[in-house]
């Protein structure tokens, strides 16, 4: 860095500058986003419900039906990471996991922000899922399947 004769600044005072520059620069930052983008979602084959996870903690729409057959797609539009759960004994309350006898449970995982989820329905019934990061805030749902 080259300093002017007529400048007030002097070498000794730029740096504490420089460095809350630098810091604040980088924890203004954006991280990368891994996932698919929340606005367009890529997914292959035939689908009948997109079903979007946000940060109020809540999946909307809550309460859909599909068909026997339909492919919904979970997408996490929040800024942090969200589950969709159906996996009997994961859930505190055992209403919030609730699926038909012969119906296959499902766990997405923990879906970073603008990643997606799928899952096929192929058995008729009532079913309750939940975010396991958020269930006590209220992140749980109900699909019915016709």
């Amino acid at each position: 860095m080259k300093f002017d004769k007529g400048s007030n600044a002097k070498p000794g005072h730029l740096i504490p500058a420089l460095l809350f520059t630098v810091i604040i620069g980088a924890c203004g930052s954006e991280p990368a986003r891994q996932g698919t983008p929340a606005s367009e979602p890529v997914i292959s084959g035939e689908h009948k419900l997109v079903i979007r996870m946000s940060d109020n903690m809540r999946f909307a729409p809550e309460t859909p039906a599909i068909s026997v057959g339909d492919t919904v797609v979970w997408i996490n539009d929040g800024g942090m990471e969200h589950t969709t759960t159906n996996v009997p004994g994961k859930a505190a309350v055992n209403e919030h996991n609730i699926l038909p006898s012969d119906a296959d449970p499902w766990d997405s995982g923990e879906l970073t922000p603008g990643a997606t989820f799928r899952q096929v329905f192929t058995i008729r019934g009532e079913y309750t899922y939940l975010c396991t990061l958020h269930e006590a805030a209220g992140m749980v749902a109900h699909l019915t399947v016709r």
